[in-house]
């Protein structure tokens, strides 16, 4: 049978064939016999670049070995060249620049012609070149955390998933090694990355890229604009996955945002959030349903939950500072100027205190509303569909239960005394939300205050 097959295959096969296969041979051999004799000189690279000869044919020739490298193919050296790059990046500052520029290049061909340790291998050269060029060369620095996106976004475009990780493992250690400088263009690279970890699912990468995230923003240096359009950034792209209804992926963004917001703590930038939070949820809900939404973005239904404690906790202990500072007062009358900056101060902070509830329950109510008009159905269904699916996910969590039933509480008395009209005709089917109550008489009064 084999000799039966050989005779077809060969049946057309002529001598002009035999010929020109025979040229295209030799002419396949005479290509490689040139591919090799480009092949790098590694004595004389190490040699130039340990003693700093000729910067500018230096540069020259690691160029032709970069291009020799994704000709040939011979990934199995890329630890010899990548050992010359890293002494000329550490040796001669001259070539920083170019070397920047050649490792984002063959970097991004590298995943191209499926040679991905060579392309990790640039990544690295990189990350190692931002950290030595420094803070004062702004643009180069720029320019660097752009290769180095283009490269990360290769590297997952291309399927490599693996170097994706080990991309993100050493950007993270690039930043806790202290040498990163905080530029538009780092956190550029930053949002590109959490956008491509979620999309294409990468969870381990996407937990290490949101801890990464919260570390950069949560630095004192971090302008508050760039945070704030950061975090909005952050909050589109969890609704996006949201919208493909990947649990995990959504759980993690908004768990490690909330997260965020809670250390850095500013009041204005939480407001913004929410808002937009807000929208995206009723957005999810006309979509989808109230019900899937609120599992879905049940981190940041909990997020709510911990500003209303806090809030409510420090409105108390600044009530109660007052009252002792106002005792003291009456009692002494050395340092009067001193006590009087301290009660306007706690007088100013207690204001922001209250202001931040306020808008809390505002913000609650309106969301209800606009769900109701979405959905055409009426503000209770709303409130009583929050507890149900509040409660069915927080399971025997009986403190988390109670936090629910009590926010849900506090924004409906306040939906109550805001629009007495609407409110009274469905409060009498409130009863399920309103009892037991978790609000004591204090907490009810402040919010009859905060209306």
């Amino acid at each position: 049978m084999a000799k039966q097959e050989e005779s077809i295959f060969k049946k057309g096969y002529t001598e002009f064939d035999e010929r020109l296969d025979s040229e295209l041979e030799e002419e396949k051999d005479e290509r490689r016999k040139q591919l090799l004799l480009q092949a790098p000189d590694y004595k004389l690279l190490n040699w130039m670049a340990e003693h700093g000869e000729s910067p500018e044919e230096l540069g020259v020739k690691l160029r032709d070995a970069g291009y020799y490298f994704l000709r040939s193919g011979a990934e199995e050296e890329t630890e010899k060249i990548m050992t010359v790059l890293h002494k000329v990046v550490e040796g001669q500052p001259s070539l920083r620049g170019d070397i920047l520029k050649q490792a984002g290049f063959f970097g991004c061909l590298a995943f191209k012609r499926n040679m991905p340790v060579l392309g990790r291998a640039c990544a690295e050269l990189i990350l190692k070149d931002l950290r030595l060029i420094g803070a004062d060369e702004r643009d180069l620095v720029e320019e660097g955390y752009l290769l180095l996106k283009n490269v990360a976004d290769t590297a997952a475009h291309t399927r490599y998933d693996e170097a994706f990780k080990k991309i993100v493992e050493a950007f993270f250690s690039h930043w806790k090694r202290g040498y990163a400088v905080i530029t538009n263009g780092l956190t550029a690279v930053l949002a590109d990355l959490l956008f491509v970890a979620a999309d294409r699912r990468y969870m381990v990468a996407l937990k290490q890229i949101c801890r990464l995230n919260r570390n950069v923003l949560r630095h004192e240096s971090v302008d508050p604009v760039m945070r704030q359009q950061f975090v909005l950034e952050w909050s589109r792209v969890a609704a996006q996955i949201a919208q493909r209804r990947w649990d995990a992926e959504c759980t993690v963004l908004l768990k490690e945002m909330c997260l965020l917001l809670g250390s850095v703590k500013d009041f204005g930038l939480i407001k913004k959030v929410m808002a937009d939070m807000a929208v995206h949820i009723q957005m999810q809900s006309q979509w989808d349903s109230f019900k899937n939404a609120c599992r879905m973005y049940y981190p940041y239904c909990l997020f709510h939950l911990a500003v209303l404690q806090w809030t409510l906790r420090r409105y108390d202990c600044l009530t109660h500072q007052e009252g002792i500072l106002s005792l003291d007062t009456g009692a002494q009358e050395s340092g009067m100027a001193d006590r009087l900056e301290q009660k306007m101060n706690l007088l100013s902070e207690k204001e922001t205190v209250v202001d931040m509830l306020r808008f809390l329950l505002r913000n609650g109510r309106d969301f209800t509303a606009a769900c109701a008009r979405l959905l055409m159905k009426d503000e209770w269904e709303i409130y009583l569909s929050w507890l149900h699916e509040g409660i069915a996910i927080a399971g025997k969590h009986e403190k988390t239960r109670r936090r629910i039933r009590k926010y849900l509480q506090m924004t409906a008395e306040y939906w109550r005394c805001t629009q007495p009209s609407r409110s009274k005709k469905q409060w009498e089917k409130m009863a399920e939300i309103m009892r037991p109550s978790e609000m004591s008489e204090e907490e009810s009064a402040l919010v009859d205050r905060l209306a």
